[in-house]
Formats: C-alpha cells, sequence, structure tokens
C-alpha cells in the first residue's frame, strides 16, 4: 500500500523489523517516517512485546532504548 492510500487519521502498528530498518532518531529513514505519519496525522502503536524487543525489558540492549524514547517523545 502506497502512502497515498493510508487515509489521515489513522493508526499503524508497526514491528522491530520497520523499527530496525529506520534506524535511530538521527537516521534519514527515521526522520522521513516521522515526517511521513506527522503529515497524515498517523498514529503510530508500538506493541508491548515489540518494545520488551527494543529494550524496554530490564534485560535487553540498551542501544535500541533511543529509539522508544524518541518515538515516546514525538506523540
Amino acid at each position: 500500500m502506497s502512502g497515498e492510500q493510508i487515509p489521515r487519521g489513522s493508526t499503524a502498528v508497526i514491528d522491530s523489523s520497520v523499527l530496525f530498518a529506520m534506524g535511530g532518531p538521527s537516521n534519514v529513514k527515521y526522520q522521513a517516517f516521522e515526517r511521513f505519519v506527522t503529515v497524515r496525522d498517523i498514529e503510530v502503536r508500538i506493541p508491548d512485546h515489540v518494545a520488551e524487543e527494543l529494550g524496554e525489558s530490564p534485560d535487553a540492549y540498551a542501544y535500541q532504548r533511543d529509539r522508544l524514547q524518541a518515538a515516546r517523545n514525538a506523540g
């Protein structure tokens, strides 16, 4: 589905592979995704199990936490 077909105000549920592909907040792909969802007023949801995979759990990799924190800060 292309970006033009995603209705404004939709909700997107993304998984860890999408977040890994985008990289961190300083990555161009991450910034493009953020612009895409912001301009189209798309709400992004990250399921709890994905957050745990990316560093939300105490035993997970700390270097992934910046992606989750940046997403939270962006709303």
